[in-house]
């Protein structure tokens, strides 16, 4: 339905977008993820015609709408948009604003359509209220409702849900997923969340520094990372140094089995938080080298237990688990560890 060709794009002298290339199919809702000033915006821009590449092709249902030689302008392109402060019209009322988009249509049509929206987002008693008298989670609605009042066949979405109260976000996106599910809107989302983008993509598009780092499902960019970066992405994690002797690879937690790597490669391990638990029983553990709790921190529904890994009391490294629940041990205890190898990543220094 979407097709991004081999796009580039330098402004003032300097490349913000390098060799980008992915498609998204109908329905589908596709996240653009990164850290601030990795291209995502630029790149939600690229789609919609409000930059034009220096290179490469944006196409749409099959036409091309983007290359270096001409743009088709957003208007022309059958798109929605729903931006971070969500734009709405001061001076208009909920019910004006949503039939905004909507002078293509009989007049009729549009007030059965905008009536359709109303319920939708469930604001049909406030139809006549102006957006300064709606809460933030009420004025998103509006905003999407707007967006897809005309039934676009491709939505845009810029950081929508940053601008909303943490307790709020979540709901309202919850909302605004079930309401693109239910109208078969393709969507492309940009955000610099990575658990946004676990919970409601199909698939990620993870970028930095203008290029994508890795792209797929949430469970396969989150269980098979192709780089640190990847990995340190979607969370706090665990790196210790490791060598490759002949099959094994030596670190400061263990042995871990060696597939790709010569023999003398220095190589950094990396493991989730909750790859590695304490074990209760020696018998039991992966790993009863030199450990010792450092600290433990309370969460709520969990403990961060900090672990030294050499001569107490300076260890020379130090790993973090998270144990669940409540946690109670003394500084300076000696533990043992359980790993999960099936969680560690291992990639060549």
């Amino acid at each position: 339905m979407l097709k991004l060709e081999n796009i580039n794009l330098a402004l003032e002298e300097t490349k913000i977008i390098r060799n980008i290339s992915f498609d998204v199919t109908e329905g589908e809702l596709l996240c653009l993820l990164g850290p601030s000033g990795c291209g995502k915006t630029t790149t939600l821009r690229l789609i919609a015609g409000l930059e034009a590449p220096d290179s490469g092709t944006v196409s749409i249902n099959g036409t091309n709408v983007s290359t270096n030689s001409f743009v088709i302008p957003p208007y022309k392109r059958d798109i929605g948009f729903l931006f971070q402060d969500f734009a709405l019209f001061p001076h208009l009322t909920v019910r004006n604003n949503i039939a905004y988009g909507l002078k293509h249509l009989r007049k009729t049509e549009a007030q059965i359509r905008t009536t359709e929206m109303l319920t939708q987002i469930r604001l049909e008693d406030h139809s006549d209220k102006y957006p300064h008298m709606l809460s933030g989670g009420e004025q998103q609605r509006v905003a999407l409702a707007r967006a897809l009042a005309p039934e676009p066949r491709l939505l845009l979405m810029d950081e929508p849900f940053s601008g909303l109260d943490t307790s709020l976000r979540e709901k309202i996106r919850e909302e605004t997923l079930q309401i693109l599910k239910e109208r078969g809107v393709t969507t492309v989302l940009v955000t610099h969340d990575p658990e946004e983008a676990m919970l409601i993509a199909d698939q990620i598009v993870l970028m930095n520094e203008g290029n994508i780092v890795q792209s797929g499902t949430p469970g396969d960019i989150y269980e098979r990372p192709t780089n640190i970066f990847s990995a340190e992405f979607f969370g706090n994690i665990n790196k210790v140094d490791g060598e490759v002797k002949g099959a094994n690879i030596s670190t400061d937690i263990g042995t871990f089995s060696n597939k790709n790597f010569p023999t003398g490669s220095k190589v950094d391990v990396l493991i989730r938080q909750d790859g590695i638990r304490i074990s209760p029983e020696i018998e039991n553990s992966s790993f009863s080298g030199n450990l010792r709790v450092c600290d433990v921190r309370y969460s709520g529904d969990s403990s961060l237990v900090r672990i030294g890994i050499g001569n107490w009391p300076e260890p020379h490294t130090h790993i973090i688990t998270r144990e669940l629940g409540r946690v109670l041990l003394e500084e300076g205890k000696p533990i043992n560890l359980e790993i999960d190898h099936d969680r560690a990543f291992i990639f060549k220094k």
